[in-house]
C-alpha cells in the first residue's frame, strides 16, 4: 500500500502503523505512560518489532516519525541551546517542527489516574510534557542542573545502557536502523551523528559526523565501554551474543577509526585473556585433537558474521539473546564438552579478529596451521599401526596382552595398543593372529583423546576407560548451530590384565601417547595463541 505512491494513502497507512502498533509498543520506552491495552509485551520484544518494521516496511513517513517520537526532547532541546547561544535558530541544527508535522494527527489512549481510566492524547502533547520534565533537569551536554539526571539516560538512551544485554543490543540496533537509513532527514541524523553523504560513504559503511552536537559521538566511549563489558563480563555470555557483540563493535569501530581509549583497551585485553585460557584449557579436555580442524571450519563463519552487512541483518537475534541457555549437566559427557570446546574456538577467534581489527583496521585470513613434520614426531609406527581400520593387521609388538568382556562374545584374550601420530591417536583392540604370531587383528578402536585411564581400587588389575561415543560429523551436517537435546551416553571399557604392574604400565603407555598427541596439537596453535601472532602476520605481509 505504500508503495503505491498515492500520499493520502501512504498518510493514513503510516498514522496508523504509528498510532496502533508502535506508539504503544514504545510507550515504555519512552515513559510517557503504562499501556494497558493489549500489548503486554517486553522491551526487549518491543525495539525488535519496531526494528524490523522500519526494515521491512520502512518509507520517509515511518522513519522519520519514529526518529521524531525517540529525538524530539533532545532536538527541542538543542534548538534551545541554539537559540540561547546564538539568538535563533539559524546554522547546522535545523528546525524540528516539519520532521514532527506528521504526528500532529495521532492520538493514542494512555492510562491516567484510575477515576478516570484510559484517556485519547495527542502524541506531540505527551512529547511536550516529556521535553519540560527532560530539559528541567539537564544541558544538552549531558551536564546536570538540579540532579544528577544525565540526558543521555533518558528514553531509548537509557536502554543504550541497560545492564540487560539483550536490551542494550536491541536499542542499539534501532538507533542504527535509524542513522543508517536514506529516507531520514538531515536534522535528526545530524543529531545523532551519523552521515549519508556519498564522499563519507565511500570510506566507511556509515560514517561519524565530528561534531560535539552528535549524540552518538558523543557517546562513542560508552557505546563502546557497553560492548566490551558483553564480552569481557563473568560468567561470559554465549557465543552466539559474543558474536553478535563482535559485529557492532566492528560496526562502530570502522566509523571510529578503530580507535579505543586506554580504558576500553584494557577491557579488550582483560576479555581477550580470559578467552585465550578458556581455550588453552580445552587443550587438556577430551576434544583437544579436534581443536585444529574446528578452528578451521569456524573462522570463515566468524569471518562472515561480522561483515554482514546491516540491511540483511536480521535483530531477531536480539530475542534469541534472551532465551539463550547453555546446557549444564552435573555429570561429564563428552557431547557436552565437546560443545564447550567449539564454543571456546568461536570466542578465541573472534577476539583475535577483533584485535587485529583494532590493531591492524582489517580482520584476518585463514591461518595456515601447519602439523609437525613427521621427522618431529619421534618414534614412528607402521603404517597399519598410525591408520588402522576395524578388521586389519596389525603389529602386535608393542601391544600389551589383557583380557575384555563382551555382553554378545564372552570374555576374549586380547592387545591392547595405543599409538599417536601428530594430532591424531588411537587405542586398539587386537586379537592374535590364528597364523601369525606377531600379527593382530583389529576388533576395536577407540580415539586415544579421552580415554582417561583409571585403576580400579578394589582391582588393581581392572583398567577403566572411558569412550568417546559422540560423533561431532553428524552435528557438523546438520548445521554450526545444532545441538544435541539427548546426548549418547559415554562408553566404558573394563580391560582386565594378569598383574597390577601389567595393568600400571598400560595405563602409562596411555597418558604416554595421548601426551605425544597432545603436544602435537599445543606446537600447531602455538603461534595461534602467541602475544606476537599479529606481529608475524605483518610481517610475513611484508614479506
Amino acid at each position: 500500500m505504500l508503495s503505491v505512491g498515492e500520499s493520502r494513502l501512504s498518510r493514513v497507512v503510516t498514522q496508523n502503523l504509528l498510532s496502533l502498533l508502535i506508539l504503544p509498543l514504545l510507550l515504555p520506552l519512552l515513559k510517557l505512560g503504562e499501556n494497558k491495552g493489549s500489548y503486554h509485551i517486553s522491551a526487549v520484544t518491543s525495539l525488535y518489532i519496531v526494528s524490523r518494521l522500519l526494515q521491512v516496511v520502512g518509507g520517509k513517513h515511518l522513519i522519520n516519525g519514529v526518529a521524531g517520537l525517540l529525538l524530539y526532547h533532545y532536538m527541542a532541546l538543542c534548538e534551545r541551546e541554539a537559540i540561547a547561544t546564538n539568538g535563533d535558530t539559524a546554522g547546522s541544527t535545523g528546525d524540528a517542527s516539519p520532521l514532527l508535522h506528521s504526528l500532529n494527527d495521532i492520538n493514542i489512549k494512555v492510562s491516567g489516574h484510575e477515576a478516570e481510566g484510559e484517556k485519547e492524547i495527542n502524541i506531540n502533547y505527551l512529547l511536550q510534557h516529556l521535553n519540560v520534565q527532560t530539559s528541567s533537569n539537564s544541558h544538552f551536554d549531558g551536564s546536570p542542573r538540579d540532579d544528577n539526571v544525565c540526558i543521555e539516560r533518558f528514553g531509548i538512551f537509557a536502554y543504550l545502557f541497560s545492564d540487560n544485554h539483550s536490551i542494550s543490543l536491541a536499542s542499539l540496533f534501532l538507533l542504527l536502523t535509524l542513522a543508517e537509513n536514506k529516507d531520514l532527514e538531515h536534522f535528526p541524523a545530524s543529531l545523532l551523528g551519523m552521515s549519508q553523504s556519498q564522499g563519507l560513504m565511500n570510506n566507511c559503511e556509515s560514517a561519524f559526523l565530528k561534531v560535539d552536537g552528535s549524540i552518538l559521538v558523543r557517546l562513542m566511549p560508552q557505546i563502546l565501554k557497553t560492548l566490551l563489558k558483553v564480552l569481557a563480563c563473568q560468567p561470559p555470555v554465549s557465543p552466539p551474543m559474543q558474536w553478535h557483540t563482535g559485529w557492532f563493535l566492528r560496526k562502530v569501530l570502522q566509523c571510529q577509526g578503530n580507535k579505543l581509549t586506554d580504558d576500553n583497551i584494557h577491557l579488550f585485553n582483560t576479555s581477550y585473556e580470559q578467552s585465550r585460557e578458556c581455550l588453552q584449557k580445552e587443550l587438556d579436555g577430551c576434544w583437544f585433537d579436534h581443536i585444529p580442524d574446528t578452528i578451521g571450519n569456524e573462522w570463515g563463519s566468524c569471518k562472515k558474521a561480522l561483515e554482514l552487512q546491516f540491511h540483511v541483518k536480521d535483530p531477531l537475534f536480539t530475542l534469541e539473546l534472551e532465551i539463550c541457555q547453555q546446557a549444564i549437566d552435573g555429570n561429564f559427557n563428552s557431547c557436552f564438552a565437546w560443545e564447550r570446546m567449539v564454543d571456546a574456538v568461536k570466542v578465541f577467534i573472534l577476539h583475535l579478529q577483533l584485535k587485529a581489527l583494532i590493531f591492524m583496521g582489517c580482520l584476518l585470513e585463514k591461518p595456515s596451521l601447519e602439523s609437525p613434520s613427521d621427522s618431529d614426531l619421534g618414534k614412528t609406527y607402521s603404517r597399519d599401526i598410525s591408520s588402522p581400520s576395524f578388521g586389519s593387521e596389525v603389529s602386535l609388538g608393542s601391544g600389551i596382552p589383557c583380557r575384555i568382556a563382551f555382553s554378545y562374545a564372552g570374555v576374549r584374550d586380547i592387545y591392547l595398543v595405543a599409538v599417536a601420530r601428530g594430532i591424531s591417536g588411537k587405542l586398539i583392540l587386537a586379537e592374535k593372529h590364528p597364523f601369525r604370531s606377531q600379527r593382530g587383528v583389529v576388533i576395536a578402536i577407540a580415539p586415544l583423546a579421552g580415554l582417561s585411564p583409571r585403576i580400579d581400587e578394589d582391582h588393581p588389575t581392572w583398567l577403566h576407560l572411558r569412550i568417546r561415543e559422540f560423533e561431532p560429523n553428524f552435528v557438523k551436517a546438520k548445521g554450526s548451530q545444532s545441538k544435541v537435546s539427548t546426548p549418547p551416553a559415554d562408553g566404558r571399557w573394563t580391560l582386565g590384565f594378569h598383574s597390577a604392574k601389567a595393568c600400571e604400565t598400560a595405563r602409562l603407555l596411555i597418558l604416554e601417547e595421548t601426551c605425544k598427541q597432545r603436544s602435537s596439537v599445543e606446537s600447531m596453535l602455538a603461534p595461534l595463541l602467541r602475544e606476537d601472532y599479529l606481529v608475524n602476520v605483518l610481517d610475513s605481509q611484508g614479506d
